[in-house]
Order: C-alpha cells, then structure tokens, then sequence
C-alpha cells in the first residue's frame, strides 16, 4: 500500500470506528490516528491514546490499537509484546497517515 495514498472511504471506515470508541470510552481517549507498521503487513492501524484521571495524582495514560485491512474493513487482531524490546519495535515502526485534528467527528 502506498502510504500516501488512504482513500477517503477508508478513512471515513476507521474514523467511524473511533467515534464509537469514543463515545463507549470509560477514560479520556484521545489523539486517533491511522497508521502502518512495517512490522504488519497490508494492516492499518487505528491508534488513540486513553487517560484514566481516576486518580488525579497518578493518572494512566497508555496507547490502545485496533487493526484493519487497508480496505478500511476491522481485522480480529490484537497487538501484544513478548517483551519490551519488541513492543518499542512496533512503536518506532509506526508511520502516521491521518491524524484526527480538532473534533473527534470526521465528517464536521
């Protein structure tokens, strides 16, 4: 897939998918973007960042990711790590392709 192209259809796809994180999204969740991993082939990558402020002296923020086909179509995938080295492998090979500015909303 060339990166540069992302169809507009396949980013209203993911997008959807976002908004309805969102809205079910128990913390805050934030900043969603789509992406590719050279670690996965032919998968794209919906990434948003989740902040628990239960605890406002200690609030938890970590990356959460879904993956797709590049058709935009949702895959059963989760992505885990054996251990730290291969989880900041798959961090340093992600490529930002569209980035949510502004509202969560795709379609304002």
């Amino acid at each position: 897939m060339d990166k540069k192209v992302l169809k507009q259809s396949v980013i209203d796809s993911i997008m959807d998918r976002a908004i309805a994180i969102n809205k079910a999204c128990a913390e805050q969740c934030r900043d969603f973007e789509i992406m590719l991993s050279r670690k996965r082939k032919n998968t794209l990558i919906l990434r948003w960042t989740s902040i628990d402020i239960s605890n406002e002296d200690n609030p938890i923020q970590q990356y959460r990711y879904e993956c797709f086909q590049t058709d935009g179509t949702p895959q059963m995938c989760s992505v885990h790590y054996a251990d730290q080295e291969e989880a900041n492998e798959f961090v340093w090979s992600l490529e930002p392709l569209y980035h949510q500015l502004y509202a969560i909303d795709h379609k304002l």
